[in-house]
């Protein structure tokens, strides 16, 4: 089935009417199976979702259990505002045209729901554009549930709400109704209680009236004790969508909280501790860097200049050193001079005049050598013991800063945190109220086990009613018929159990075997490696790891619950065998990037032939559609006008009619 156009008419927020083409576009051989709605909240992209499911599933989009009454109030409510304002005989319709093939024969098919501001429908269809006018309303919708049976919309339309339900149904309620429903074992249970009854009409006749008066009392507390369990199973049933509302508002709470700093206000006190000792730290670093600061370091500022300075100190020292041992040595010279002349048998004129020579040579060799500076030789050697401290305390200061900057970084986050952490009182309202929501939960819940437990008790007595009546109507079969009636009775019964055991066995290990292959597929790296075991007796569902250890639903995270949901969504679809359209309103809300991109990249380009998304530009913004652009076939852009509360259909998609606009 491929839906081709979709034409709303005074519906929900669409004034007038709007034809928007649904039908995959092709590129070159391939066709791309994404058609895109883009919409802000409120725009109207759960009115697309709406008005499919109402058009193909009538009432039953409404409730499983709706009255006329109800439906026709619920119909009236979907007429556009503004249309009721303009007319007052206002009406809204819904149109769609789709292929579907049955038994390789290709047909077209357009389907029209209109009704007025009374809540009266009428339900047309057209098959190759031929009015099939002798149906009534209720032979079209026959022929609709043919097609998409009641049971199966809901695993191929549905939204994000869905997904949340079934994320968070810890008890498999979900999951179980929708396999029973999916498995027709709902069918054969019925056609095992029409047999029931077959047989209790054909032994009635062979009854006394004493055993048939007690039949009848027994037959009315049965009946009870089935209404009444039904009453409770429906009672808790309702509880539900309340549960779900009421964790809404927890989350909400907890944004709201992680918003104004609750996330801070835990280890304010803490925070406030801690920054006093930093100040401590800060001042006690500051404090030795000025005496640092206070003593040789100023040398180390200019280390070049420095160096230059300790250079010429030495050579002047050296050469003060030089000067003065010429001078001695000249005072040195006559004595010298008569002692070498004795040894060496030589005139002490001539050896004065060899050291003289010497002595002046000595001199020429340091003329260029000066003394500039001319500092003693306790303040040359001050000056060096002071530069080689210099050394250090540039180093002592570098760490000091180091250490200072660590302490006033951190104490600058410390004061952001204290100054996130909200009002004292502010955060306590807070609190207080999401304590009460923890309440109201624990209460539902309480309540929702109260009304299971008591259905389970009142169907618990009426088998054990529906014992004592079976036993009262074995005493009644030696009548030849009743016999007779009774085997061939038995002999269905067991038909139909063997039947719906052996269909459920196997139906159940093709579920496991196709959620585990979704699952695989949609898990990001690092989730579980889930896999379902289903009881194919209660329909109750286990999670396993891959070593077989069983899993508690409640640890899942929020997004692994989310991938388990549209797994098994996708699971349930194929093993219902139906080709249909996928239409999935707001989906992605709260999952992380990593498990949209494994939903863009693996769920939606493969869900179907045809894939209606229904988004916000937070949920497919700019990079996921970049992702999905190869496989979207076109995209829309739902447009709600303020000033009208009206809203329209464009071609394109957000940024995309602006980069489209920006070429132009």
């Amino acid at each position: 089935m491929i839906f081709k156009t979709l034409t709303v008419n005074n519906f929900r927020v669409f004034n007038a009417e709007h034809t928007i083409e649904l039908a995959p576009r092709r590129d070159g051989v391939f066709t791309k199976p994404i058609v895109l709605f883009g919409g802000l909240n409120g725009a109207g992209k759960t009115s697309i979702l709406t008005a499919i499911r109402l058009l193909l599933m009538g009432k039953r989009a409404v409730g499983a259990a709706v009255s006329a009454k109800d439906y026709a109030d619920y119909l009236t409510a979907q007429i556009n505002n503004k249309a009721q304002a303009d007319e007052s005989s206002a009406t809204a319709s819904i149109r769609l045209e789709f292929s579907h093939t049955h038994k390789g024969k290709h047909n077209t098919f357009v389907v029209t729901r209109l009704w007025d501001i009374a809540g009266k429908e009428t339900l047309t269809l057209k098959l190759n554009d031929d009015l099939l006018d002798v149906l009534t309303g209720e032979q079209v919708q026959a022929i609709l549930s043919e097609m998409i049976p009641p049971g199966i919309s809901d695993l191929f339309f549905f939204d994000g709400e869905k997904i949340a339900e079934l994320a968070e149904d810890d008890t498999g309620a979900y999951l179980k109704e929708a396999v029973q429903k999916l498995l027709g074992i709902d069918i054969v249970n019925r056609l095992t209680d029409d047999l029931d009854i077959y047989l209790k009409q054909v032994t009635k006749d062979t009854i006394d009236k004493k055993s048939l008066n007690q039949i009848t009392v027994l037959e009315k507390e049965k009946n009870q004790a089935y209404k009444e369990a039904q009453q409770a199973q429906d009672s808790a049933e309702q509880i539900r969508p309340r549960l779900t509302e009421l964790r809404k508002a927890v989350e909400h709470l907890e944004a709201k909280i992680q918003e104004r700093g609750g996330a801070w206000a835990k280890t304010k006190s803490q925070e406030k501790e801690r920054a006093e000792q930093l100040i401590k730290e800060e001042n006690q670093l500051s404090g030795a860097t000025l005496q640092e600061l206070d003593g040789a370091f100023p040398i180390s500022l200019a280390p070049n200049a420095i160096a230059d300075l300790i250079t010429q100190l030495e050579k002047e020292q050296e050469f003060k050193q030089h000067q003065a041992f010429i001078r001695k040595f000249e005072a040195a010279t006559n004595d010298l001079a008569h002692s070498i002349s004795g040894k060496f048998n030589a005139q002490p004129e001539d050896i004065s005049s060899l050291l003289s020579d010497f002595v002046k040579s000595q001199n020429s060799a340091s003329s260029d050598d000066e003394v500039r500076l001319d500092i003693s030789d306790s303040d040359f050697y001050r000056l060096k013991a002071n530069v080689d401290s210099a050394i250090d305390a540039k180093k002592n200061v570098t760490s000091l800063m180091e250490d200072l900057n660590a302490v006033q970084n951190e104490l600058a986050s410390l004061s952001i945190n204290i100054e996130r952490a909200p009002d004292e009182q502010e955060l306590a309202n807070n609190y207080s109220k999401l304590r009460e929501l923890d309440k109201n939960i624990a209460l539902a819940k309480d309540n929702y086990k109260s009304y299971l437990t008591n259905a389970k008790e009142k169907m618990s007595k009426a088998l054990d009613i529906a014992k004592r009546l079976e036993k009262l109507f074995n005493q009644q079969k030696n009548e030849a018929t009743v016999v007779k009636a009774l085997t061939r009775v038995e002999a269905a019964q067991n038909a139909l159990g063997d039947f719906s055991s052996h269909l459920t066995a196997l139906r159940v290990t093709q579920l496991e075997d196709l959620f585990a292959t979704s699952y695989r597929k949609l898990a990001r790296k690092g989730d579980l490696k889930l896999a379902a075991k289903i009881d194919a007796k209660t329909f109750d569902v286990s999670l396993v790891d891959q070593e077989g250890i069983v899993i508690n639903r409640k640890s899942l995270s929020a997004g692994e619950k989310q991938i388990f949901a549209f797994a098994i969504l996708e699971a349930l679809g194929k093993l219902s065998g139906k080709v249909l359209p996928v239409v999935v309103d707001t989906p992605l809300g709260r999952l992380d990037s990593k498990h949209r991109d494994k939903l863009i990249t693996h769920y939606f380009p493969e869900a179907g032939e045809q894939v209606i998304l229904l988004s916000t530009d937070t949920e497919v913004d700019e990079e996921f559609y970049t992702l999905l652009s190869d496989k979207v076939s076109h995209a829309y852009e739902i447009d709600f006008n303020e000033k009208t509360r009206c809203s329209s259909v464009q071609e394109g998609y957000f940024w995309q009619e602006a980069k489209q606009m920006e070429a132009v």
